[in-house]
């Protein structure tokens, strides 16, 4: 006679999550393949009283998508002064609709940026097979409200300036009035070489500093590489020296 080794409760229910996971990665129906007419951010200017907002279906497949905006770095318990024209889009196959963001004018600021997210649910096809597990899929693009400031993101970046911060690390100063969004972000020591963790993506909010930790730099640094993107979307390599 044979016995069974005996499985930890834990590592039973970790096996059942596993399982659970390869369950909805094999049976979930496929998801519409949805683009957003080439942007992957949207910019709002001030002197716009709606911003479309396209939405192409790639798929074979008629595409049901839910839209709605939230906060981008304030609680989600705050006002939106925001609306969605139509929440709920139904997108023929391998076609496009439209929907739109609505400001009235009041609730943002008008002396800088404010940073929102546009949501876009797919909602997965209903399926018969009751073994089947749909996963939705969420896509998240920033929105950016842009009441009518002086100068550019261009201009922006240009005045940022980075130096020592009074804990021993790096800084990152953004005196504009824009939202800076940088990518790869790398502290070089003076002889070029990198030092420290490099930054795949961080933002800079208007009027702010952004602290940089940079462990295994010895002082001073001499540069810091990155590349800003730009409202198309597309990144810029940027460098930039430090100030002491």
């Amino acid at each position: 006679m044979t016995t069974s080794p005996l499985i930890h409760p834990v590592a039973r229910r970790l096996m059942a999550w596993g399982a659970l996971i390869l369950a909805m990665i094999i049976c979930s129906p496929a998801q519409a393949d949805i683009t957003f007419d080439g942007f992957s951010r949207f910019i709002f200017e001030g002197s716009q009283k709606q911003l479309p907002v396209i939405i192409v279906n790639q798929s074979d497949e008629p595409a049901l998508v839910q839209v709605k905006l939230d906060w981008g770095d304030k609680p989600p318990i705050a006002a939106l002064p925001m609306a969605v024209t139509k929440p709920l889009l139904l997108i023929p196959a391998n076609g496009k609709a439209s929907t739109g963001i609505l400001y009235q004018g009041l609730g943002l600021p008008d002396d800088r940026e404010s940073f929102l997210m546009l949501k876009v649910l797919q909602v997965p096809k209903r399926t018969t097979d009751s073994n089947a597990m749909a996963l939705a899929l969420q896509h998240n693009l920033k929105l950016f409200y842009r009441p009518a400031l002086p100068g550019s993101i261009g201009d922006a970046v240009n005045q940022l300036q980075w130096s020592n911060s009074p804990g021993g690390g790096y800084e990152a100063r953004n005196d504009s009035p824009y939202y800076l969004t940088l990518t790869e972000v790398s502290v070089r020591d003076r002889s070029g070489a990198t030092c420290g963790q490099v930054i795949d993506h961080l933002m800079i909010a208007p009027f702010s500093t952004y602290p940089l930790s940079a462990s295994g730099c010895e002082k001073p640094a001499g540069q810091v590489a990155y590349a800003y993107i730009s409202d198309a979307g597309l990144p810029h390599p940027r460098q930039s020296t430090f100030k002491f």
